[in-house]
Order: C-alpha cells, then sequence, then structure tokens
C-alpha cells in the first residue's frame, strides 16, 4: 500500500485505530477538536441543516490544517457527511471507511 496520511474519525474508540496500526504506509494525525461532531446526527442534519453543514465544514477546517490526504473513520453516516461538505468547497481530500483499508482498497 502507498504511504498515506489517515485520520480516524474518534480517539475514544480505540478498536478502529488499532486495527489501522497493523497496516504498514499510514501516518496518523490529531487534530484540533476531535471531540466535536461532524452535524451529520441523523435527523438534526435535516431539521438544522445549515447548523449542520456549517459543523461540517468546520470540522473539515480543523483536519484540513493537518494536511492529512485521507480521512478514515468506521462510521459511514460522518464519512458521506463530510464528503457532501468537502464536495461543496471542492476541496481535495479522500474518505475511506475502515473496511476499504483493512480490505487493500485504498483508491
Amino acid at each position: 500500500m502507498q504511504s498515506m496520511t489517515e485520520r480516524v474519525h474518534d480517539q475514544k474508540f480505540s478498536k478502529p485505530k488499532d486495527l489501522l496500526q497493523s497496516v504498514k504506509g499510514i501516518d496518523f494525525v490529531d487534530f484540533e477538536r476531535p471531540d466535536e461532531c461532524c452535524g451529520f446526527g441523523g435527523t438534526f442534519s435535516v431539521t438544522e441543516e445549515a447548523v449542520a453543514a456549517k459543523m461540517g465544514y468546520d470540522k473539515l477546517d480543523f483536519i484540513g490544517k493537518t494536511g492529512a490526504d485521507y480521512i478514515v473513520s468506521s462510521d459511514m453516516s460522518c464519512l458521506m457527511h463530510l464528503q457532501g461538505c468537502a464536495r461543496r468547497l471542492q476541496k481535495n481530500v479522500k474518505f475511506l471507511h475502515l473496511a476499504q483499508i483493512l480490505n487493500g482498497d485504498s483508491e
């Protein structure tokens, strides 16, 4: 696997990070405010669309400051929400589910 910078979405859950640490070529980076929600929150993102989008944009800004090439998570709803926010902002970052990395499908 090519060398890449990855970010496990939530530091409170060590299992995903433990799994990813067994994969060669991954560098982990920390970002400001990892405790903040991405803004999806189920129906919250529908009933409070503007707030949810702003939360997603803020999270992308925090992550963007690290220079990470990929955002990796085991939470598909967070990945989809952040990916949608990134498209609207025309951010050049890739999103992968944890299973994609473990299966060797990183492109």
